[in-house]
């Protein structure tokens, strides 16, 4: 195995195992920025800074094919780039394959030791940024979704179920938290057979058809080829976190489950719709027991509170119910 390809491998799986960390040791300051985001806007940094280690923790493991491929193909285009075809106008070159990555580059013979290495750390470097862009560009779309499914989620409840689940006398809506999660429920399990689903995970399982389809040369082909692949994967992967937001909000019981169906989807080329498909049955089935009152889902710690009315001490009391809830489960 190559040595760009194990430094790849060591330094995702090292970033997984960190984020991981965090997501397990900063969950309370997560659920903390989540109830005061309101009125208090650097909350809501703090809340993009930690979703997106989760983010990490939970996609990077899928993307690491993704990532080789790309590798390999900057390392072509950089040896296509720097091997001229005119060898009048330059001179006579040599091309050179590295033993350890087996990244050509153009070395004029004679050359000096020195000329060699500076090119070699030139290129290397073009390397690392456009590999660094990518994920950039990827990571900001999942950021960006954090955000969405914050607001819309908070707002769908401060607006719809703030009387849910209270003891007193006030008037109770028609409708149940648990069948919300329900009807949430059977929405992603019915889209785990849909023609959009299948087309995203192709393109994730197929990370070479992928970027035979989109490739584009240089930095900011990197950045278009990021968010082209976030939004695939967007496209691929949305139900899992909507179920997520649902039931517990980086709970890490649910960030286990569902980046191993993710990874088992991604990974597993010729199973990995079986896979997508067999959660959906899974999901339709929890969907349905959960809308008729059969059993009872854990509700999300936001469910039923509201952001905009409910004191220090509420948003406290929440935050408590939801790490124990986190244990439990």
């Amino acid at each position: 195995m190559k040595t760009s390809t194990l430094a790849i491998i060591a330094i995702v799986i090292s970033i997984t195992l960190l984020t991981w960390l965090v997501s397990i040791w900063q969950y309370n300051a997560m659920m903390s920025s989540m109830m005061t985001f309101y009125h208090n806007p650097p909350a809501l940094s703090l809340f993009v800074v930690l979703w997106t280690a989760g983010m990490v923790a939970m996609m990077f493991p899928a993307i690491v094919p993704m990532i080789l491929v790309f590798n390999r193909q900057v390392n072509t285009s950089n040896a296509a780039s720097n091997n001229p075809g005119n060898s009048n106008s330059i001179g006579q070159m040599a091309y050179h394959r590295s033993s350890n990555d087996g990244m050509g580059y153009p070395v004029e013979e004679g050359g000096d030791k020195s000329n060699i290495i500076r090119r070699l750390r030139n290129i290397l470097q073009s390397k690392s940024l456009n590999i660094i862009l990518f994920v950039s560009a990827y990571l900001a779309i999942w950021a960006l979704i954090g955000v969405v499914l914050l607001v819309g989620w908070s707002f769908f409840f401060d607006t719809l179920l703030s009387q849910l689940g209270r003891n007193d006398s006030q008037q109770q809506l028609p409708i149940s938290a648990n069948t919300i999660y329900g009807i949430v429920l059977i929405l992603a399990g019915a889209y785990q057979f849909s023609l959009l689903k299948t087309k995203c995970l192709g393109y994730c399982e197929s990370p070479l058809t992928f970027l035979m389809r989109r490739w584009q040369n240089g930095r900011v082909g990197a950045l278009k080829l990021g968010m082209y692949h976030g939004f695939y994967c967007l496209g691929c992967c949305w139900p899992y976190f909507l179920l997520m937001v649902a039931l517990g909000w980086m709970n890490i019981f649910w960030m286990g489950l569902f980046a191993a169906i993710i990874f088992a989807e991604k990974i597993w080329i010729r199973g990995g719709l079986w896979v997508a498909r067999i959660t959906g049955i899974g999901f339709l089935a929890l969907g349905l027991l959960s809308s008729t009152g059969t059993i009872t889902l854990p509700s999300d710690p936001m469910s039923g509170s509201s952001s905009s009315s409910s004191g220090d001490s509420d948003m406290m009391m929440s935050m408590d119910m939801s790490s124990s809830s986190s244990y439990i489960d």
